[in-house]
């Protein structure tokens, strides 16, 4: 390996360090005291440092926000690759949402919290694109085995999204009754009621 490309590599590992350190704060903290000065400190280097890879806490948080719907993508797809219906499929793409945003909930937020990042837009990040490609993929393959036309199946995938995210949220902010022991049976629910509505309309 020649000189600059071990430069490279290093490089490339500390920004992760960087990444890793601001995620582990977050989640023992909150987003609200990640600081660059608490990352440096977490890492061992100085802010200057920091400031050499993310010109601000906004940069670093949309490196995360980026990360994260890259990671949520790849669930979503992933749940859409086993055997089942495609009404299976649609509940199993609701449930790796759902367990995205518990297993990594410092990334969940960043993704719907970090502000002056458009969504549904060409200037939305490529990764959180595929994320919703990936939810509207799993909505369409229902409709198309039904045979049911949409004039509006971006609305159609909204109020899915929608519907999860609301759950999601609600239940972290501790506004649910029964927490998550009641929310995550919801989930399934709620899928069900969409089948039905999305179903009967064709």
């Amino acid at each position: 390996m020649g000189s600059s490309q071990r430069r490279e590599r290093e490089r490339q590992e500390l920004r992760q360090a960087i990444l890793t350190a601001a995620r582990t704060i977050a989640a023992r903290d909150g987003w609200q005291a990640m600081t660059i000065r608490k990352v440096a400190e977490a890492i061992e280097y100085t802010p200057p440092v920091i400031y050499e890879y993310f010109k601000s806490k906004n940069d670093l948080l949309l490196a995360l926000l980026i990360e994260g719907c890259r990671q949520l993508a790849e669930s979503l797809q992933q749940a859409q690759t086993g055997e089942g219906s495609p009404e299976d499929l649609l509940l199993q793409v609701a449930l790796a949402y759902w367990h995205f945003a518990f297993t990594a909930p410092e990334l969940y937020q960043v993704i719907h919290g970090l502000g002056g990042v458009p969504f549904g837009t060409t200037e939305t990040p490529k990764e959180a694109r595929e994320a919703f490609a990936a939810l509207r993929n799993a909505v369409c393959r229902v409709l198309d085995a039904h045979g049911v036309q949409r004039s509006d199946i971006d609305g159609d995938v909204d109020i899915f999204w929608s519907t999860l995210h609301g759950l999601i949220t609600l239940t972290m902010a501790g506004r649910m009754k029964g927490g998550v022991p009641r929310a995550f049976p919801l989930v399934e629910r709620a899928v069900q009621n969409l089948l039905r509505a999305w179903v009967g309309e064709g």
